[in-house]
């Protein structure tokens, strides 16, 4: 921090004339703000990591309501007990989504709140840098003049001393938010993971057909309370042989009633086809919900297959295996597989996220355990261009002698965003000098684009030479075009 000379880094900030007190304030409360944005999200991961390491894919309802009950607060407690709530009130998965993507949103526009105060403090460091650069400058141009030696020196030390701690304590706070930013999206990333695994659950765990949830733990304990409860058959005299002989003995109903015997029977006979109850076996996995189109870079939500067996009814708790192709997009967390289990009703659900690229986008659909023919299956959306961002202008800036067509057709080709031609987009051409006209002999013709996105209308200039200006619309863009009539 010295040199052989006894210089001190202290004695230069000490040139910056007493603005390095505003600025090292401006320091300390960035320093201040950010440690506690970085202890906060600290927190919010040690309180969260039960919840992030929990797996729930074996789960049942009440034991992940009894998990996410007793978790310390953070953000993915908070975001799982709303989806929770939202699911057990609704009854629905299908909108959890939504709640998903508002709770991420909530909580960037939260930490935008917090970068702006450090954008603010980093600027306000550079303005008071600056203003000591005014004011060094100032010092050495009034007073005594620029023959005082001193003070020329004087006030191009505060100059030039305050606009480098402006600058690095400008750079400094925009370097540690711009990490910490990255920091907090990385987390938003891992919460919203964990979230849509507790979604998919959800969708798994499915509703019955009165809207309550059944699940597999519920299933087998309701399976063990009915066959714990069963009673079995005795005899009318008390006699155990008497019984077995009416239980083994159908035909010798004389012995009783027509209802009794039977009721007997029907409990002793019971048992048996329950041991041998065999799951119905995956014949038919088809699309149950699929929208034939999209935009490009959407996501299509909540995508669903049924699967059945050869009488019709759903085939539960069965392994279904969806990959996009090439090119189609990715499914959750940007995997290109993935594999889920069909719920109570045969229902398995999972995201879509279209590319930017349109077309057709294909995705196949399996079931691993099963070999019959229809337990394949193969779908696909088109992936349609968004609205139109972009503008290639033709024809423009050409002649013709007056009264002709020009040699090209004036022509807009739009594209969206991601550069994909915008087809049967209506684009509005209007003469606004001269007298030209269009094919259709008028001053005003509607053309819609082609497939290539583009859209072209034939030109016509006046009779009178001169200049001839046409606007092409596109929503709310114009195009301008110029044309001049050229005497023969």
């Amino acid at each position: 921090m010295g040199s052989s000379d006894g210089f001190l880094l202290w004695d230069l900030i000490g040139e910056a004339g007493g603005f390095q007190y505003p600025i090292f304030g401006l320091l300390a409360i960035g320093l201040f703000l950010i440690s506690a944005k970085i202890y906060e999200l600290y927190s919010d991961r040690r309180a969260a990591q039960e919840l992030e390491e929990a797996s729930l894919e074996s789960m049942e309802m009440n034991r992940i309501a009894m998990l996410v009950a007793n978790q310390k607060k953070s953000m993915l407690a908070d975001l799982q007990a709303t989806m929770l709530n939202v699911f057990q009130t609704t009854n629905d998965a299908a909108t959890l989504h939504e709640e998903i993507a508002n709770f991420i949103q909530f909580q960037r526009e939260r930490f935008g709140t917090f970068k702006q105060r450090i954008d603010f403090l980093a600027d306000t460091a550079g303005a008071v840098g600056l203003l000591g650069t005014v004011w060094g400058i100032l010092r050495v141009f009034t007073g005594g003049g620029i023959d005082d030696e001193q003070r020329v020196l004087a006030g191009m030390g505060v100059a030039l001393v305050s606009t480098l701690l402006g600058l690095v304590v400008s750079i400094t706070l925009n370097l540690i938010s711009t990490e910490v930013y990255s920091f907090f999206d990385n987390r938003l990333d891992q919460i919203e993971d964990k979230a849509d695994e507790l979604r998919f659950r959800l969708l798994e765990l499915g509703l019955n057909q009165n809207g309550e949830e059944v699940s597999e733990a519920d299933h087998a304990a309701t399976k063990g309370m009915t066959e714990a409860s069963a009673p079995e058959p005795q005899p009318a005299g008390g006699n155990r042989s008497s019984a077995q002989t009416t239980d083994l003995s159908p035909t010798e109903e004389p012995f009783g009633s027509d209802r009794e015997p039977s009721r007997g029977q029907q409990v002793a006979e019971d048992p048996a086809p329950s041991a041998t109850a065999v799951e119905p076996s995956p014949k038919q996995l088809e699309v149950a919900d699929l929208a034939e189109a999209a935009p490009v870079v959407s996501t299509l939500a909540d995508v669903t297959l049924r699967l059945t067996a050869e009488d019709g009814e759903p085939v539960a708790d069965e392994p279904v295996q969806i990959e996009a192709t090439e090119g189609s997009g990715h499914l959750a967390n940007g995997q290109s597989e993935v594999t889920r289990r069909t719920n109570e009703n045969g229902r398995v659900a999972f995201d879509w996220h279209l590319p930017d690229t349109a077309g057709s986008c294909k995705a196949v659909a399996a079931v691993p355990s099963a070999d019959a023919p229809g337990t394949t299956t193969q779908f696909s959306v088109r992936a349609r261009p968004g609205a139109p961002k972009r503008y290639k202008q033709g024809g423009n800036n050409q002649g013709a002698e007056i009264g002709e067509a020009l040699p090209k057709p004036l022509s807009v080709r739009i594209f969206d965003e991601h550069g994909n031609p915008v087809p049967t987009h209506a684009v509005q051409f209007q003469v606004n000098a001269g007298e030209g006209k269009f094919e259709n002999g008028e001053k005003s013709i509607e053309v819609t684009t082609n497939e290539s996105g583009e859209a072209s209308a034939e030109f016509w200039v006046g009779g009178t030479p001169g200049l001839n200006t046409v606007s092409a619309v596109v929503g709310d863009e114009e195009v301008g075009f110029q044309a001049m009539a050229l005497e023969q």
